[in-house]
């Protein structure tokens, strides 16, 4: 059977397209990103811009024309953070069922961190069971079901560069984990989403992006805190131009970066396993799982 995502997340738009066999194996068939911005502007208004829901919607036109095309049998469009606190939400969805035929959900961030973890759960194997962090624009989730721990914290790439964020305010938003900590010790830390991924592709200095070649890889902090570095060393243009990094992530990076280091150190945590099974994928698995 073959099932569409889409992740309409505060940088971008995703799309994934996969079938899933009789022997329960997914296999991706069509992938593809657009940097959408669509939290861009936000702070403060709680508006979605008009500019950004233009660019938005006809990305995900596109899309669902792709999910026509490949006669998709079943899909589900998700919208995260930054559409989840919009106060103009309902507008957006109105029109993006108007102009595109799309029917969008918008989602908790418990839902989000659920299947955000189902698919790092299905994509990786690990002999303990992991903390899942889905690092986003606009929010960051921390799940581990053993615990009960299921938050979901107001931090992300897009939301600290346009706030300006420091190291001390970013540490000061995580405070909750602390309590986790030792708990979490002997649990592996692995985290999705476009900055852990980014990371590695400039670690491995990437021309053409190889998501077989970021899934299941480690960052050690110390690595991570050496590209952080680079990064920092760099204007803009400079970054739009280094192997690996996407010129539309550009300027975004850096504040992810960070962010990734106060997560380690808040936990404690030496290194991290990136996943690129992630949101995505889980939501394949949940229309698979309703079929089955």
């Amino acid at each position: 059977m073959r099932y569409g995502a889409v992740d309409i997340g505060t940088n971008s738009c995703r799309l994934l397209i996969a079938e899933v066999d009789r022997y329960r194996q997914l296999q991706p068939i069509y992938q593809v990103m657009e940097t959408t911005r669509i939290g861009e502007g936000m702070d403060g208004s709680r508006l979605l811009g008009e500019e950004a829901m233009v660019r938005t919607i006809a990305c995900l036109g596109r899309f669902k024309e792709q999910l026509d095309k490949m006669q998709v049998a079943k899909y589900r469009a998700v919208a995260t953070s930054a559409v989840r606190e919009a106060a103009n939400r309902a507008e957006f969805e109105a029109r993006v069922a108007l102009e595109t035929g799309m029917d969008i959900e918008v989602i908790s961030g418990h839902e989000e961190a659920r299947l955000s973890y189902e698919g790092v759960m299905r994509g990786l194997e690990l002999d303990t069971s992991p903390l899942v962090v889905d690092l986003g624009g606009g929010s960051t989730e921390f799940i581990f079901p053993e615990l009960d721990m299921l938050i979901s914290v107001q931090l992300g790439a897009v939301r600290a560069t346009a706030a300006k964020m420091t190291a001390l305010q970013m540490r000061d938003s995580l405070k909750e984990l602390s309590c986790f900590k030792d708990r979490l010790v002997s649990h592996p830390l692995v985290m999705v989403g476009g900055a852990p991924s980014t990371m590695v592709a400039i670690k491995k200095g990437m021309l053409d992006y190889r998501p077989d070649l970021v899934h299941g890889e480690r960052l050690s902090f110390a690595e991570i805190g050496d590209l952080y570095e680079l990064l920092e060393s760099l204007p803009l243009e400079l970054r739009r131009r280094l192997p690996g990094l996407q010129a539309e992530r550009a300027d975004i990076i850096n504040k992810g970066a960070l962010i990734m280091l106060i997560i380690m150190e808040v936990l404690g945590k030496r290194e991290i396993i990136v996943s690129e099974s992630d949101i995505l994928h889980g939501i394949i698995w949940s229309l698979a799982d309703a079929d089955s």
